[in-house]
């Protein structure tokens, strides 16, 4: 994200010369107040000498020291520059240790009143590592940071704090506390204290404090630490709906992280070109991040492959390997069809994996092409990491290893072009997460922009369809703002792609269709009914009218600046085309749900009773 000049300005100053200024202050204070002193001393001493008056040592020293209270300066008659500069270095000296003093003792009230004036601040409840990394985002970006911390003796306030952000201790989940910290007035709140269920209590508090507030809503961010119910809890907010005041999303640093590093350690060619043979992925390590990261990767493979008929051969390394494997075989019925699973019950810490045996198959070849290592502890991630370098050290094999930070060892262990551990790659699993741009990209986004690049594919096989540009259908995509791609997309066509989102739910309840978890991996394929289809279309543009209206759109020649559209009319005056388009969408929606890991499934007869 490019930043704005008066945001290099603040960065600059607090990454540069603030931290310079805290590290010298006192120290460049104390020499100033001497100067003062010294300055101060001789000053009186040659206005009373001039006057014919001189005084003791000791008479100096005690004027000298009153120009710090403002008590002896003012003196008439010629004053020499040494005075001159030492009434007014002084008063500067003493007015800068008070305030100083003041600020330290009246931070907290300080802060408040800070707050109280605030809108469009970024509210972090828990300072725990994930609070501190998304504090410094923000900040960095030139945000406001407002954080809640309870335990006041958390040694990440103060760094915090330093970086600029404002520190309030208290519980998150004091409805008070919220309202004086006007989280209604906020951009977005995040909740990361570390405990599901008090992210839980801090959104139900701020969906309350938020329904009185105008505008396009607040923004409310809650990590939820086990994937599983982070996905459970997505379904319910997408099969509720969303408000117009507040938008609500889930997320999971594993999920998150599994993309990151997929995006940036693939262990296979993402745009479909085919391959001699299926790589051979080492997974070291199923936790919850292991896991999510072979789902993942199964997901992206079957996308990309599916056509071939080939499979993604992945060897777990656990020590309960076996038990884990016929968990995700009962839990995704279709991972086998995609993915040749092989278990390798081992510890990291025992002689087996040491000897690494499982690296070779027959005539002693290893034919593995990447390996991940998921343990949750970094020190047995690198130790394990460093033990497969060892063995795999005459192959070119890429080792990454998932790590909480990138610091310290993993960030000596990184690799370098030439370098003795090139080939080992240190991946910060909160480092590389905790990313306003990517934990904004939640549910409701990544769904919204997924209908947006729909329609924009419809559009460019209608175009090139055609033999000449239908009359009435409005500017080529140069000029058409619908077109544009999601980066460069108007804030009005956005908020429609949300709105289509939030309204899935509804839909699907129309046609006794609920979501669930993506298991099926053949869901993408949803049979819809012919008359669901028209059923749902109807909807979709019934939705689009109430939208576009409630958003000051009215009927009339198509101008989106003067936001007008000939499509505000009822389903029935629409033209063939454009009611494709709405029908298009219903049948797309399967595909755009399972990119989000859900899918369609139709009620039992007992729950429809």
């Amino acid at each position: 994200m490019e930043l704005k000049p008066q945001q290099r300005l603040r960065r600059v100053w607090r990454e540069g010369l603030l931290p310079r200024w805290r590290d010298y202050r006192w120290p460049v204070v104390g020499v100033l107040g001497l100067a003062a002193l010294v300055l101060g001393w001789l000053g009186f001493r040659g206005y009373f000498v001039a006057l014919g008056e001189p005084r003791s040592l000791w008479d100096l020293l005690y004027l000298s020291l009153q120009l710090f209270t403002l008590e002896s300066g003012s003196v008439s008659g010629p004053v020499g520059w040494q005075l001159q500069v030492a009434r007014l270095l002084a008063p500067a000296v003493a007015i800068y240790v008070a305030g100083s003093a003041l600020a330290v003792i009246f931070r907290e009230q300080i802060q408040l009143l800070r707050i109280r004036f605030s809108s469009g601040h970024v509210l972090i409840c828990g300072l725990g590592r994930k609070g501190l990394l998304l504090a410094r985002a923000f900040r960095d970006r030139g945000d406001k940071v407002v954080v809640i911390e309870k335990d006041e003796g958390n040694d990440m306030i103060e760094p915090c704090r330093e970086d600029g952000a404002i520190v309030v201790l208290g519980d998150a989940r004091d409805r008070q506390l919220l309202r004086s910290l006007r989280v209604q007035r906020a951009s977005a709140v995040f909740a990361v204290c570390g405990n599901d269920g008090v992210n839980a209590e801090v959104a139900v508090h701020t969906r309350e404090l938020a329904s009185s507030q105008q505008g396009d809503g607040l923004s409310a961010l809650i990590h939820i630490v086990d994937p599983r119910l982070c996905t459970l809890l997505r379904m319910r907010g997408l099969s509720a709906g969303t408000e117009d005041f507040f938008r609500l999303d889930y997320f999971n640093v594993f999920e998150s992280g599994a993309r990151a590093l997929l995006s940036e350690h693939p262990p296979f060619d993402e745009e479909g070109e085919a391959e001699a043979e299926p790589p051979h992925v080492l997974l070291v390590g199923l936790g919850k991040f292991g896991e999510t990261l072979l789902v993942q990767m199964a997901r992206g493979w079957k996308s990309t492959y599916q056509k071939t008929g080939s499979r993604l051969r992945i060897t777990i390394v656990d020590k309960v390997a076996e038990d884990r494997k016929d968990s995700l075989a009962i839990r995704y019925p279709k991972l086998e069809s995609v993915c040749a699973l092989a278990a390798v019950q081992l510890d990291v810490s025992s002689p087996q994996f040491e000897e690494g045996s499982f690296l070779f198959g027959e005539g002693g070849c290893c034919d593995v092409s990447y390996v991940y290592v998921c343990l949750d502890e970094d020190s047995s991630a690198l130790s394990a990491a460093l033990t497969l370098h060892h063995r795999l050290k005459d192959h070119t094999i890429p080792i990454v290893v998932r790590m909480r930070h990138e610091a310290g060892l993993g960030t000596l262990l990184g690799a370098k072009p030439g370098g003795q551990f090139e080939t080992l790659h240190a991946f910060g699993l909160l480092d590389r997460t905790c990313k306003p741009d990517l934990l904004f990209a939640g549910t409701h986004e990544v769904l919204a922009r997924a209908f947006h690049e729909h329609y924009v594919q419809k559009r460019q096989e209608e175009e090139e369809e055609e033999e000449e540009e239908e009359k009435g259908e409005g500017p080529s995509r140069e000029a058409d703002p619908a077109m544009a791609d999601w980066e460069e997309l108007g804030e009005d066509y956005k908020y429609s792609n949300r709105h289509q989102a939030g309204h899935i739910g509804e839909k699907l309840r129309a046609i006794d269709c609920v979501l669930a978890p993506l298991t099926d991996w053949d869901a993408e394929d949803f049979p819809f009914r012919a008359e669901e289809v028209e059923r749902l279309a109807k909807m979709e543009h019934e939705r689009f009218v109430d939208e576009r209206r409630s958003r000051g759109w009215r009927e009339g020649p198509r101008d989106p600046d003067a936001r007008t559209s000939p499509y505000l009319g009822s389903w029935e005056e629409l033209p063939p085309k454009i009611q494709d388009r709405d029908r298009d969408a219903v049948l797309a929606l399967p595909r755009i749900l399972a990119r989000a890991g859900f899918q369609i499934v139709r009620r039992q007869r007992s729950e429809q009773r």
